[in-house]
């Protein structure tokens, strides 16, 4: 004979069932039931009354539910990277046409930018069966932020930030900032042009019309062909082949191969193992044209203190100038001082003109002057008196700059290993000669405020 009430329990113990085999049952019977069944918790009374009212055979009919436990969430790491993105994206231009000269494929972050942010692991929440029992729920699992080089976490691990400009980068998990920028080929269109924040190294070379620009050091193993490469440090490259167009500046040391009509400037020391061949150069200190060739033809050559080549000019008399004795930022900034002084003695002698003027209207009426014309007149006053400091300083800038230059000429010297050849000039301190005639390994300097050519014995 079938039992009258039977109690079910599914396998996760969260959801108690009675099956009736009898419609004329009641509440007192069905948890008694439960009781003898070991039913403690999640007893629906409403739904037992609900039964007893309108019963149905045969069927599962749910009386108590359990709570299931709830998992922590794990941590979680969101990077604010584009880590691995090869999009390249076209710049588009105020008139609407397309740069794509200007392709970006890599990202750069600033100093203090975030690059990941970490969501902590939360606490599971137990749940409890229908027997009463708790069922025990996992915490989440944590998980590590590591970081590296140029990038620092916060004190309470919830995010990574930027110390320097540059890439972002994950390598084996650790988060870092790179400074150094690499090109496997060369710049073209595949790359864009480059401006970054650090060091860049091309493993091949520069196309012409694009531009490279690092704040730190450039290393490029071809060649730059008429394009812009500048440098907050120092350039390295196989060689420039300028076509008369594109600029090379460093802020440091340039070195390359050979330089054919190339416009190189940088504040220190170029080294060339070649030769400079129809280029423009300046830089704050010397010149060293070494190698087989050795040679500066059709050039003209500004250095602070020395230039030195195997030779200089060639036997086709080609035009070469050669200057030392004057840092080429020195010659500039006293130009543009000049320029200054001049502009302001002009506006001291129209200030002098208005103030004379109202003086004298002064005088005529016994010292009184309306109270427009006195507001012109003290601001008048006050412009001279401010443009009477600043002409005073220029005239002393100016006047230590002129000593650095007189430095530089009696240390400056140009320096021939195999030989000078006519139609060559050169400058030293602003001293100026002409070679008419070949000279064997030679030293030019000054000597009792002219240039002299001696022999050259290393």
């Amino acid at each position: 004979m079938d039992t009258k009430i039977e109690l079910k329990v599914d396998s996760d113990k969260l959801n108690a069932f009675i099956v009736l085999n009898d419609k004329n049952v009641s509440e007192s019977e069905i948890k008694f039931v439960l009781d003898n069944g070991g039913i403690k918790f999640g007893i629906a009374d409403a739904k037992i009354k609900e039964i007893v009212k309108n019963p149905i055979l045969k069927e599962p009919l749910l009386v108590a539910q359990g709570v299931p436990p709830v998992n922590g969430k794990d941590a979680k790491i969101e990077y604010k990277l584009e880590e691995g993105t090869q999009e390249r994206r076209p710049l588009v231009l105020d008139d609407g046409t397309v740069d794509y000269k200007d392709v970006k494929v890599f990202k750069i972050v600033k100093a203090g930018d975030v690059l990941a942010v970490k969501t902590s692991p939360t606490k599971g929440r137990n749940g409890r069966d229908v027997f009463g029992n708790d069922i025990p729920a996992k915490d989440g699992k944590d998980i590590r932020l590591i970081v590296g080089r140029n990038v620092s976490i916060l004190e309470d691990g919830s995010k990574a930030i930027a110390e320097k400009d540059g890439i972002p980068l994950i390598h084996d998990g650790i988060l870092e900032v790179s400074q150094l920028l690499e090109i496997k080929g060369d710049v073209d269109y595949s790359t864009g042009n480059i401006d970054f924040p650090g060091d860049v190294e091309i493993r091949g070379g520069v196309s012409p019309a694009f531009y490279v620009k690092a704040t730190g050091n450039i290393r490029i193993k071809g060649v730059i062909e008429a394009a812009d490469v500048s440098a907050g440090g120092n350039i390295e490259c196989l060689g420039v082949k300028g076509r008369g167009k594109g600029l090379i500046t460093a802020k440091g040391d340039i070195k390359v191969k050979f330089l054919e009509n190339a416009i190189v400037e940088c504040d220190g020391d170029l080294y060339v193992d070649g030769s400079i061949v129809n280029s423009k150069v300046r830089t704050g200190r010397k010149v060293e044209v070494t190698g087989n060739v050795g040679q500066i033809v059709g050039s003209n050559v500004m250095a602070g203190l020395i230039v030195a080549a195997k030779e200089i000019g060639s036997e086709m008399a080609v035009t070469t100038r050669i200057e030392v004795g004057v840092n080429p930022k020195i010659r500039d900034r006293i130009k543009m001082l000049s320029s200054q002084i001049y502009v302001q003695k002009q506006n001291l002698e129209k200030l002098s003109n208005l103030i004379k003027l109202f003086e004298d209207t002064k005088k005529k009426n016994n010292g009184f002057l309306p109270a427009d014309k006195a507001e012109k007149y003290d601001q008048a006053k006050s412009s001279r008196l401010e443009i009477y400091k600043s002409l005073s300083q220029m005239i002393a800038e100016v006047k230590e700059l002129e000593e650095n230059i007189s430095t530089y000429a009696n240390d400056s010297m140009i320096i021939a290993l195999s030989k000078i050849h006519p139609s060559t000039e050169i400058i030293i301190g602003g001293r100026r000669m002409i070679i008419d005639k070949e000279f064997g390994p030679s030293i030019a300097k000054i000597s009792n405020d002219k240039i002299e050519i001696k022999p050259y014995i290393p």
